[in-house]
């Protein structure tokens, strides 16, 4: 029996696509290239993609993959977020911090991470359905161990596989950094370089480093900046450029998330082309920060090369008491690096500042002092620094890093 036609059309069936079906549109497994299961398609505006892949052009993240093989430092991965905790902002690639929520979908890098005062974690050393987010930059990985003050549980994500090229191949972040320099490479540039120190996380190296370049920089020396080793996110780079340097790079520029755990030779050649990049813009000054203290892994592995310690023309010590002070100082000079001056945290004391002076006969400078004719003294520029009483500030903190 035949149905009337009630003057209706009769539309063909069709699948609706839930929303990750949406995010994740599958294609044929045969542009797999030999690689297991169905490769996948990431279509999605509304991804968030974290500080640190800044570096890996967009249109290059073509495609997502199963992960079979334990993941890479440098790895791109693509994730849901589960559960709220530590971080519930993210740092994307044009330095905004977006808050973060359940359910959304944020593309990060694998990478270790060592922060006394937060977390200690770790690239997964085998193929996982889930992990941590490590950093406000979209570091990704496993936390072993947490200050105490970490009384919130770290974010939790589900990874839905890691972030490919159109081949399918998995894309690592460390393709895409800065070119190369060779070690001792003048590139003609006569800046002198400074490097900054410290006794450990939060003893005031950004502040020093970023003071450091707003003096210069207003007695018309050009100044360039540079973080060399810790864990991506963009504030200090910020605030460097907010000091008047120009450029600033970091370690995310070479190509990587994080520096924890890096053999020497990749920390040299992070090292070595910040710097001669940096000297590539032929700069009066190079300022360069190395994160944490100097009992930490890299810092001291850098302290301890001879290579390195030969590009240092200057340094600064930033301690937050005057102990540690007294402790860096002897290190520094057991280094035989040519130490100019003290700062950091400790200024915020006049008599801890005083103290360590009297002990150890080295200016202990604060804010004023690096803004002043001290400063002029340290280094022997020659020219004329200006200081305002307004000009007494410090780095800017956020509470999650």
């Amino acid at each position: 029996m035949v149905a009337p036609n009630l003057g209706l059309t009769v539309i063909p069936a069709v699948s609706v696509r839930t929303p990750r079906e949406n995010l994740l549109a599958h294609v044929p497994s045969a542009g797999s290239r030999g690689r297991k299961g169905p490769m996948q398609l990431i279509d999605n505006p509304n991804i968030k993609y974290g500080f640190t892949t800044r570096a890996v052009p967009l249109e290059e993240m073509a495609r997502v993959t199963p992960m079979y093989a334990p993941p890479r430092i440098g790895d791109l991965v693509l994730v849901e977020v589960l559960d709220l905790g530590r971080h519930n902002r993210m740092e994307v690639r044009t330095g905004l911090t977006m808050h973060l929520f359940p359910g959304d979908h944020i593309v990060g890098a694998f990478g270790n991470r060592y922060a006394t005062d937060q977390y200690e974690g770790y690239v997964p050393t085998r193929p996982v359905e889930e992990c941590d987010l490590l950093s406000v930059g979209g570091v990704c990985g496993e936390v072993a161990s947490q200050h105490a003050s970490m009384v919130v549980d770290p974010t939790r994500l589900r990874i839905l596989g890691l972030v490919s090229d159109k081949y399918g191949r998995p894309i690592n972040q460390r393709t895409f950094g800065l070119p190369s320099h060779a070690a001792g490479e003048r590139l003609e540039s006569s800046a002198e370089v400074i490097l900054v120190v410290g006794s450990a996380m939060n003893s005031g190296k950004t502040t020093t480093a970023g003071t450091l370049a707003r003096a210069l920089s207003r007695a018309n020396f050009s100044v360039a900046a540079g973080k060399i080793t810790g864990t991506a996110a963009g504030k200090d780079g910020r605030f460097y450029e907010a000091c008047g340097a120009r450029p600033v790079l970091d370690f995310t520029s070479a190509g990587y998330p994080s520096t924890y755990m890096l053999a020497l030779e990749e920390l040299l050649g992070i090292y070595n082309s910040i710097l001669g990049n940096l000297r590539a813009a032929n700069p009066d000054y190079i300022i360069l920060e190395i994160a944490d203290g100097v009992l930490q892994r890299e810092t001291r592995m850098l302290l301890e090369s001879a290579e390195f310690r030969r590009s240092a023309d200057h340094v600064f010590f930033a301690a937050g008491d005057s102990l540690s002070v007294e402790s860096g100082v002897r290190s520094i000079r057991e280094y035989g690096l040519p130490l100019r001056a003290t700062a950091g945290s400790v200024t915020q004391s006049p008599l801890a500042s005083r103290e360590a002076e009297e002990a150890l006969g080295v200016p202990c400078m604060n804010t004023e002092r690096i803004m002043d004719g001290t400063l002029k003294e340290v280094l022997g520029t020659g020219r004329a620094l200006e200081w305002s009483a307004r000009d007494d500030v410090i780095a800017p903190t956020e509470e999650v890093a």
